[in-house]
């Protein structure tokens, strides 16, 4: 059986469903590209607040790591004596009020002796909390008086043993750095993690004690619930088994029935967005990534990443963003394109019955130009000039779709160029503050571990001398103790800029290696040029002319020097060269301070 057409037939039919292929095509080719680029920035917005997140994860949980490496260097150093307990309770008071995230400090002695200084976590107040031989071995709890010292009495406590406690222990059975599982404080509606390290004495290796460091868990809540995670995200952080840290929601991580802690895991909160995503958490063999899933026909974006610190401490950050924060506007355009095709298609329609031959030319590019802007060329525009005045109406109106499209994909693009642009701004001061003392402005002690292992490799590849100076301030406690702290702070800021002005050059590094200790590494410098640029140095502070009324080698402000050579080799190591200038540093100490001694 023929068909037949007649002949406005013939030439509507074939008109229209061309003109709603290419319609149909610039929409699908429009919206998987609108697509792509909303998948895009959504990632890009999840990444950027779990990188902001685990740099305050940073920022949060080194404070403890560092105290209790400072307390251990201080007391195997000799400046700091486990026996005089008053020492160290001014010790732990003052770090306690210079690091905020802190809840706890503390040290135990091996004869279960107990010193610690501990920060309310609602109202910032610091206390002293003691056990004492003198005293009965009853863990008491105290103010502070204006000198730092313990005050009046405040909770009296039961019989204490400090070798008991399980961050003791774990500290002895290890032997090292380690961090001690999350627990509920007794005293603190909060979840706590702290590290224990224990203190041995330098020569004989006799165990000294334990020192700690701990934090509230619940500050972790308190920024993550500050943060703008979207229009409805949220973002959380858990232990690998899933058992919860905190999140930026109001509902709590754990409840205590009848004296006994029930932590909630990210499978059962009461959040189902969570409770999703932990089940995919659940599910994953590797769970580090980005992954979309659906809840209640929502699609959800999950950024996982893991942080890890150098003490073993492991974690998970997660943060969740629902697509619809992202895709109203996205979705608007898209209907509104959708009918502006379907009224273009109704005209063409209307004007494919009055066609003529002559419309085959006009029409044939109009096809050609939909082609083009399928395949991504934009370029050119579809005629609008003709002796039909409703074809030319018909070329401009496709002209302008092409237009409306060509802008809203550059806007998106521009969009995502800026957060693109932000999230690198953000990124790069976020390793600025990682790489900086935050009191002196010069390079910390990871910049400064960095820096030797790279200019050590340089050195062995080209065959170079490399120096270390490792500087002390002498008698940097009794200033402290004689100015106050702040004076003490001063003083080493002046120090850092004094030893920074006698570097000579680019590749020369002044870091701050832990509390008054410097380092300096001097990559292509021999054992002469070491000992010039650590004489200009120690001459250049003792120019200074900083007062010091307690100081045992002079009446300012003086500093010691070890300084050592090596040349990279099979049995030369970055370690190796810091043990020789700090073995340097410490004859120098014993020599008299205020000198400066060659590693031999």
């Amino acid at each position: 059986m023929a068909w037949h057409f007649s002949l406005r037939s013939f030439l509507v039919i074939p008109f229209l469903l061309l003109f709603l292929a290419a319609s149909g095509l610039i929409g699908w080719v429009g919206y998987r590209s609108g697509q792509e680029s909303l998948e895009q920035f959504e990632r890009q917005m999840a990444a950027e607040i779990g990188v902001r997140i685990s740099a305050h994860l940073d920022r949060f949980f080194s404070a403890a790591v560092v105290v209790a490496q400072s307390t251990a260097e201080a007391m195997r150093s000799g400046r700091l004596d486990p026996s005089r307990l008053e020492d160290l309770q001014r010790q732990f008071v003052g770090q306690m009020r210079y690091y905020p995230y802190l809840t706890f400090i503390s040290f135990g002695r091996p004869d279960g002796q107990y010193v610690g200084a501990t920060r309310l976590v609602d109202t910032n107040e610091v206390r002293l909390v003691t056990a004492f031989k003198s005293e009965g071995m009853t863990v008491d709890t105290y103010g502070i008086d204006d000198n730092n010292r313990r005050g009046a009495r405040l909770f009296p406590g039961p019989v204490f043993d400090a070798t008991k406690r399980g961050w003791y222990k774990q500290a002895e059975e290890k032997g090292r750095l380690s961090w001690y599982p999350v627990y509920k404080y007794s005293t603190y509606e909060s979840l706590g993690v702290g590290v224990s390290l224990p203190v041995f004495e330098r020569d004989s290796q006799r165990l000294l004690g334990v020192a700690t460091g701990d934090v509230a868990l619940v500050q972790i809540g308190r920024y993550l619930q500050s943060q703008v995670i979207g229009r409805s995200g949220l973002a959380f952080v858990a232990e690998p088994d899933g058992q919860l840290i905190a999140t930026s929601l109001t509902e709590p991580v754990f409840t205590v029935d009848g004296g006994k802690v029930q932590r909630s895991t990210i499978v059962d909160y009461a959040d189902s967005r969570l409770r999703a995503a932990g089940q995919l958490i659940k599910d994953k063999s590797s769970p580090a990534g980005q992954q979309f899933f659906m809840i209640d026909g929502e699609r959800y974006l999950l950024d996982l990443r893991q942080y890890r610190d150098a003490a073993g401490l492991n974690l998970l950050v997660g943060v969740i963003l629902p697509e619809r924060d992202f895709s109203g506007t996205f979705l608007a355009n898209l209907r509104l394109g959708a009918w502006q095709t379907l009224a273009i298609a109704a005209i063409g329609a209307l004007f494919g019955v009055l066609l003529t031959g002559r419309l085959v030319r006009p029409i044939g590019d109009i096809n050609r130009r939909a082609e083009r802007i399928a395949a991504g060329e934009w370029a050119g525009s579809a005629a609008e000039r003709g002796p039909i005045r409703e074809l030319n109406e018909l070329g401009r109106n496709f002209n302008a779709m092409a237009t409306s499209l060509r802008e809203a994909f550059s806007g998106l693009e521009a969009r995502v160029a800026e957060r693109t642009r932000a999230l690198e701004t953000a990124n790069d001061e976020l390793e600025r503050i990682a790489t900086l003392d935050g009191l002196t402005h010069i390079a910390n002690r990871r910049r400064f571990d960095t820096m030797l292992q790279q200019e050590w490799r340089r050195c062995l590849r080209e065959h170079l001398p490399m120096s270390l100076l490792m500087l002390d301030v002498d008698d940097f406690k009794a200033y402290n103790d004689e100015y106050g702290h702040q004076a003490g702070d001063q003083v080493l800021v002046r120090i850092a800029a004094l030893c920074e002005s006698e570097m000579k050059r680019s590749t020369d590094m002044v870091a701050r290696y832990g509390g008054e200790e410097f380092a300096v590494i001097l990559a292509n410098t021999d054992a002469t040029g070491a000992l010039q640029v650590a004489e200009a140095v120690a001459a250049a502070i003792r120019d200074a002319a900083m007062p010091h009324q307690r100081a045992t080698a002079a009446p300012v402000v003086t500093v010691s020097i070890g300084v050592a050579t090596h040349v990279p080799g099979d049995k030369r190591t970055p370690e190796s060269l810091v043990g020789a200038a700090d073995e340097a540093l410490y004859v120098a100490k014993r020599a008299g301070r205020n000198r400066v001694k060659v590693a031999s």
